[in-house]
């Protein structure tokens, strides 16, 4: 397989770890604490009960992963690489005996299918095949519901295990499942995969181009490769190869990943227009579909473009679709690395994900963000929905792109308190007061180059690219950068009669009740997003 040079690599998980004192560490903790709590036999038990073993007295999962559900098994997939994330992100060996448990669980399952009658070898979900049957009928939800998008949580997980935690099992699983997903697609005709995955929920596939890409790369199989180009999308890969915004009306999260999928493809094959691709949808989706929290998205769909102030509602922002678009930009950051790009992935990091965790350790996360005027979040803890599903992953995901390098430059590219051990060994602290202070625990081996995020430019007016560089620190050295802290405005790009306030990177609230759109109080009576938990909020003011 020919892959393209990369511009920047990123230290692994394991290299990285967050420090406290910062919201990001206290949200980590709480989903490390929810992580543990967890019944393993219950996130087995759909599996079990599918493939016909005993569930083990263990309850039946609820919500959307409810037995008379039809995506049930898509929280289990989640959970393996919450597991698998919290283990390379802590280091905690429960994690660890927890995750080899689930998929010693889940390999007895698949066995245990091979024996039921009307399963193809190497399958492996919390039903039996009949849904992928009937999407080949183009069956509509909810008669159906996204077979290959839960396929892709359950092949992720495992990945994650194999990848993260070094569970040899989970390959032994993943490899005759990605068998299963060729046999299965590739005696399709072209036409009718194509109109499959155009289908509105029923044909979401969620990324499994870059899972099948993953799983080549390990197993070497050209038909695991080939396997994801069977579910490249035309209508959605031709719009944007051409850098046309058709986004109207289109369900924002079952996009976000195909995207992802097309970089994925390019890492492997090298075509350009792969690249194009991404890159197009990147600017068109930051540029023209983006709140000014950094989400995109109303009703889980895209809109007009420069339309969100026609959308301040209380369906506004998926949890998911913002993990997945930060997903995006930190991979093509890779192959093309972009400040402004990055700015983007810090406001949506610090004003969005960051927002919506519950401030206990319920697992709860946002389904939407409000943003209608005096709105309140709603924490989904039980509903096992997509949102609750990436929750679990979102708290560790992001720490792979506080740092990147080359051969030449270690960079920082988010003021998120954290140290890294490897590829240098770094640490860094943000603070209130608006100072980054970044010290050097062993000489470093490359130069230092910090990202001068946007609201902090004006204080450093010789920085040209977005970065300000220096030679690489002595052992115990130290720097110091000063950021501003103070109270601005960031008007919206279609009426600057209506506007956000911030200070550093974090957006701030107003807590009321009211309902209408108004003007701000005074600096007193506002606070950082983060912040906000069950109280009723305003985040857009008008001048």
């Amino acid at each position: 397989m020919n892959r393209p040079a990369k511009q920047l690599s990123h230290p692994s998980l394991s290299e990285i770890k967050l420090l406290a004192g910062s919201p990001f560490y206290d949200r980590q903790k709480n989903m490390n604490d929810f992580l543990l709590a967890q019944d393993d036999d219950r996130m087995l038990y759909n599996f079990r009960k599918a493939s016909g073993l005993s569930v083990r007295g263990a309850l039946p999962m609820t919500g959307w992963d409810a037995e008379e559900c039809k995506l049930k098994g898509h929280t289990t997939g989640h959970y393996l690489s919450g597991l698998a994330l919290a283990y390379s992100a802590t280091g905690d060996e429960r994690f660890l005996r927890k995750l080899e448990y689930m998929v010693s669980g889940l390999a007895e399952c698949q066995e245990a299918f091979s024996s039921v009658p009307g399963i193809h070898k190497g399958f492996l979900s919390a039903y039996n095949e009949e849904q992928f049957d009937l999407l080949e009928e183009f069956t509509k939800y909810p008669e159906i519901w996204a077979p290959y998008y839960t396929l892709d949580k359950i092949m992720s997980g495992l990945l994650d295990a194999y990848e993260l935690a070094g569970v040899g099992q989970a390959l032994q699983i993943l490899d005759p499942l990605g068998d299963w997903v060729y046999a299965r697609l590739s005696r399709l005709p072209g036409e009718q995969r194509g109109k499959m995955w155009s289908m509105y929920i029923a044909g979401e596939y969620g990324g499994m181009i870059g899972t099948m890409i993953r799983l080549g790369r390990i197993t070497g199989k050209e038909s695991h490769i080939k396997a994801a180009r069977l579910f490249e999308n035309p209508a959605l890969f031709g719009q944007m190869e051409a850098g046309r915004d058709e986004l109207d009306n289109m369900h924002a999260n079952q996009h976000i990943p195909q995207i992802i999928g097309a970089l994925e493809m390019y890492s492997v094959c090298g075509d350009n227009k792969y690249l194009d691709i991404a890159r197009n949808f990147a600017e068109i989706v930051t540029e023209h579909h983006y709140y000014l929290t950094g989400g995109t998205g109303e009703g889980e769909l895209f809109h007009a473009p420069d339309s969100e102030l026609s959308y301040l509602t209380d369906k506004t922002q998926e949890s998911c679709a913002s993990f997945n678009m930060l997903r995006l930009i930190g991979r093509l950051h890779e192959y093309l690395p972009s400040p402004r790009l990055m700015a983007h992935y810090e406001r949506t990091l610090f004003n969005h994900l960051l927002m919506s965790q519950s401030h206990s350790a319920d697992g709860g996360t946002t389904y939407f963000l409000p943003l209608t005027p005096g709105s309140v979040k709603h924490y989904e803890t039980e509903e096992n929905s997509c949102c609750h599903g990436t929750g679990m992953e979102s708290r560790y995901r992001f720490m792979r792109d506080i740092f990147a390098y080359d051969e030449n430059v270690m960079r920082i590219e988010l003021p998120v308190s954290s140290s890294l051990r490897g590829a240098e060994d770094l640490e860094v602290t943000f603070g209130n007061d608006g100072k980054l202070r970044i010290r050097a625990l062993s000489k470093m081996k490359r130069a230092l180059s910090v990202r001068i995020p946007e609201w902090a430019l004006d204080k450093y007016p010789d920085v040209k690219d977005g970065y300000l560089t220096m030679p690489g620190l002595g052992e115990g050295e130290s720097v110091e950068l000063d950021f501003p802290s103070v109270t601005r405005r960031i008007y919206a790009a279609s009426d600057n009669n209506i506007f956000v306030l911030a200070k550093g990177p974090y957006l701030l609230a107003e807590v009321s009740e009211d309902k209408e759109l108004r003007k701000p109080s005074d600096d007193a009576g506002l606070l950082p997003l983060h912040r906000i938990d069950q109280e009723h909020y305003h985040i857009y003011f008008r001048k």
